[in-house]
């Protein structure tokens, strides 16, 4: 009677396996009925215009039924390639990919076989070590095998997939007074105001949320709540923000996004100090300089200042890292938002700029991906938006709402920006921010 051997059962499954996920990818696969090493090649198609990009992979297959490879567990395994594979798949004008899998079970992984042997070492020992958890064969692939074959995206550009996605933008929604305080004063410098309330009327509520412009001091809340009442020299007039807002004079638009402005300085002033040179608020330090943390829109729990010591002396503070923030405000089609821009300051003693300002903040910008704005974007808006969570109650001018957000109706797979095909892909970006610190933690962020 004749038959068909169980190795080849599960050669001519794994074939079939690969089909599928190419098939699933959007690609097209090319089978070969005779081969020296080559099982078949991939020609990359766009999923979404049907285009073929004139770009192909080759691949090799290696199935394994029943049985597991050399090393197996469930974080990966290795495989053994023959020197004259090795030497065959190296001379190949276009990438070429193992494929490992298990026919049975639907699993396949993959490696570019060339930019693994561009390692002398593994080149000498002819072993593959494969990750299961970051070279999946299946459909996440595909960005990366199609960066691969086109690397400079001469024959493709990447289109967005018919997937609904929700976009978070760094607008806040605010709500402004309707009304503004304005009276007579016979200085036209703010420095002077500021430190009058501190040194002459120290024993009155201080105010920070006004301009001073013709001779007048303007305010959102009424001078006479504040040692301000002490210093105008006139009777205090109400007047309608709509009467700046809505006038069409682009100076009056300034005066009132300066008040804006100082009116967000003066919401966070309990918890956050001002650099006029940055023009930036960051997060005071505590009074004993330990680390200071907050409740942050995720639930976690996130440091906001953090003393940094010494690697040579753990027991010496060599400089102390800020959550900082730079925002604008913006009137779009009649609506007031705040554009969030997450930063980060550092000092020397809590207070003082760092000398080392640029340096460090070079440094953790290099670090900072999407996922570390994105968390500390929405840190910043849960804190302003004053949830109960966060911190005590303020008492606040301006009314902010929660981050706007877009359905679209086309969808970018995150995973694939920036990924190196020829280098295992990270499962996902660290939600946290950033700076890893000595303990393993990311920056900001605390155990539980």
């Amino acid at each position: 009677m004749k038959k068909i051997d169980k190795s080849a059962h599960t050669g001519d499954g794994a074939i079939a396996l690969i089909h599928q996920r190419v098939y699933e990818m959007g690609f097209v696969w090319h089978e070969r009925k005779t081969d020296a090493g080559i099982d078949g090649e991939i020609e990359l198609r766009n999923a979404v215009t049907g285009e073929v990009a004139n770009r192909a992979l080759l691949v090799q297959s290696k199935g394994k039924g029943e049985r597991r490879f050399p090393g197996e567990n469930d974080d990966g395994f290795h495989f053994l390639c023959s020197a004259a594979d090795v030497t065959y798949w190296m001379s190949a004008p276009v990438p070429v990919l193992l494929v490992c899998s298990h026919p049975e079970t639907g699993e396949a992984w993959w490696m570019y076989v060339q930019g693994w042997f561009a390692d002398p070492e593994h080149l000498a020992t002819g072993r593959i070590d494969f990750d299961k958890n970051t070279q999946k064969f299946d459909r996440s692939a595909a960005q990366r095998l199609l960066a691969l074959a086109d690397p400079h995206g001469d024959a493709h550009v990447p289109v967005a997939e018919d997937r609904p996605e929700t976009l978070t933008s760094n607008l806040l929604p605010v709500a402004i007074p309707a009304t503004l305080y304005h009276a007579s004063i016979n200085t036209q410098d703010p420095r002077e105001v500021l430190s009058r309330q501190r040194t002459e009327h120290a024993s009155l509520p201080f105010a920070e949320d006004f301009i001073l412009r013709g001779g007048q001091l303007y305010s959102w809340r009424h001078p006479e709540r504040s040692a301000l009442g002490k210093l105008i020299t006139g009777p205090v007039k109400q007047m309608p923000v709509a009467q700046w807002a809505d006038s069409g004079d682009e100076t009056r638009q300034r005066w009132l996004v300066q008040l804006l402005n100082n009116a967000l300085r003066s919401d966070v002033s309990a918890d956050c100090a001002w650099h006029g040179g940055r023009k930036i608020i960051f997060w005071r330090p505590t009074r004993d300089f330990s680390a200071r943390s907050i409740r942050s829109a995720s639930g976690r729990t996130r440091q906001v200042f953090t003393p940094k010591y010494k690697k040579n002396n753990p027991t010496q503070v060599s400089y102390y890292l800020h959550a900082a923030l730079e925002w604008q405000f913006l009137d779009i089609d009649g609506a007031w938002y705040c554009a969030l821009v997450p930063t980060y300051h550092y000092t020397r003693d809590g207070h003082r700029t760092s000398l080392l300002l640029s340096e460090y903040l070079a440094g953790i910008k290099r670090l900072d991906r999407n996922p570390a704005v994105y968390h500390q974007t929405r840190m910043w808006a849960y804190y302003l938006h004053g949830h109960d969570e966060a911190l005590a109650f303020r008492d606040n001018i301006l009314t902010y709402g929660t981050l706007e957000t877009f359905d679209a109706g086309k969808g970018i797979d995150d995973k694939a920006w920036r990924a190196d095909s020829r280098k295992p892909a990270d499962d996902a970006d660290p939600e946290p921010l950033t700076e890893v610190r000595e303990d393993g933690l990311a920056l900001f962020e605390v155990p539980r």
